[in-house]
């Protein structure tokens, strides 16, 4: 066990088409981790395995600010757009570098791939956005080829009035693609209130939506102020073994 010191912890995040995801900084929290999926390989005559097959996979969570006010900072956008070839989807190399005390921990560094991204800001206050990686799997003893190839990317979006646009929000949406059959969004919706003084709920619009591109969300601004944003993307990575 060891304590890790948020002000001595560093990040850095290069994407594979060139330069940082978060070249300002502005990184307000990480979780990371290395689990083992273990499947043991049980038989007749004795409590211990004929073998032990394990697979493992790093993930990271990180929780960035939007940009400031004068327009600076913030993250990079990212392009998400499906597989079309047996490549790998764009990455991002993750290097981290914990302070730390009772107790060492290793830096590390690894490539990872984008699984999902978020964005939350009240009427009032900062924009932050969530993301979500993981590796390629990490086996004992395979020695073929592994490609992450990105199925197609959707999510929900908070929509209609008092709700800030989807690029301010940083997500780029496939507008031909989230529409329906008329060329119509699609839309939910719901409500909440409670008694009390003054009992105050609210009433919102959520957008399906297929997007192509995340990050560069607006953290606070004059054309966002009074505004709301929420957003959910999911981007599936399936891995192919070659």
């Amino acid at each position: 066990m060891a304590v890790i010191i948020g002000a001595g912890t560093t990040l850095t995040a290069n994407l594979s088409t060139g330069g940082s995801l978060f070249p300002s900084g502005g990184i307000l929290s990480l979780s990371f981790g290395f689990e083992p999926q273990v499947e043991r390989l049980w038989q007749l005559g004795d409590f211990r395995p004929y073998d032990t097959f394990v697979q493992r996979q790093r993930n990271i969570q990180i929780s960035s600010y939007g940009t400031r006010a004068d327009g600076t900072g913030g993250s990079t956008r990212m392009t998400i757009t499906p597989a079309t070839t047996c490549n790998d989807a764009d990455s991002v190399e993750i290097t981290v570098i914990p302070a730390s005390c009772l107790g060492s921990i290793a830096p590390f560094r690894e490539t990872y791939f984008v699984t999902s991204y978020g964005y939350e800001k009240d009427n009032v206050g900062y924009g932050q956005e969530s993301w979500s990686f993981q590796s390629k799997p990490i086996f004992d003893s395979y020695t073929g080829t592994i490609r992450m190839l990105r199925g197609i990317p959707e999510g929900t979006l908070l929509a209609g009035e008092g709700a800030m646009t989807p690029g301010q929000m940083g997500v780029e949406v496939d507008e031909v693609g989230s529409n329906d059959r008329s060329g119509s969004p699609i839309q939910g919706e719901s409500g909440s209130v409670s008694a009390g003084t003054p009992g105050i709920g609210q009433y919102e619009f959520q957008r399906y939506v297929l997007a192509t591109a995340v990050g560069g969300s607006v953290g606070i601004s004059a054309a966002t102020d009074g505004l709301r944003g929420s957003a959910s993307i999911s981007i599936p990575i399936t891995p192919v073994f070659l």
